[in-house]
């Protein structure tokens, strides 16, 4: 698996977050898209392959953020991973993009709280938090109002990370179940 490259994706906010990672190698991009992520994903993509000096071929994997998140949104790196996927013959895994977000910021023992703005006031949430090196989900994704929102330290409007994506490979599962909440 030495030679191969991961691609990571996660279009489930406003930021198009992408990633080619190989071991320690790689780099990471979060671009602020709003709606827009289809017209700005291919073009970056194709930034991120010549600065690594990779071809789409060596691309053996994708990690693909599945939500919770705008059922349009999602629908992009869903779609267009897929295609990556089978065009390459590449492995497709999943991960939550609450986790994808909250997985740079969780520290041993300490449970966060990640939250993504929804629409009508309302917030997709979920509570991790990491235990021996993995994360474990104290509260599964869902959709709640401001009041709802457990107590503890939280994390407003981050970003899915692509580093993170990549990073959460060990722990993803086959396949993605996008999260339309």
């Amino acid at each position: 698996m030495g030679d191969v490259w991961t691609l990571t994706l996660d279009t489930a906010t406003p930021y198009l977050s992408l990633g080619l990672f190989r071991g320690e190698e790689g780099l990471g991009r979060v671009v602020r898209v709003e709606r827009r992520h289809e017209e700005a994903l291919f073009g970056l993509l194709d930034e991120l392959l010549k600065e690594v000096g990779a071809r789409r071929e060596e691309i053996g994997a994708l990690v693909l953020g599945e939500g919770p998140g705008s059922y349009t949104g999602l629908r992009i790196a869903l779609a267009a991973g897929e295609g990556i996927a089978l065009a390459l013959s590449a492995k497709v895994y999943g991960v939550s993009s609450l986790l994808a977000a909250a997985w740079p910021f969780l520290e041993e023992g300490r449970p966060l709280t990640p939250l993504f703005t929804a629409r009508n006031r309302l917030y997709y949430g979920a509570t991790y938090v990491k235990e021996g090196g993995k994360p474990q989900v104290l509260l599964p994704p869902t959709k709640m109002r401001a009041e709802e929102v457990p107590p503890g330290p939280q994390l407003l409007d981050a970003p899915p990370d692509p580093r993170a994506l990549y990073e959460l490979l060990p722990f993803a599962h086959e396949g993605v179940e996008p999260l339309y909440l």
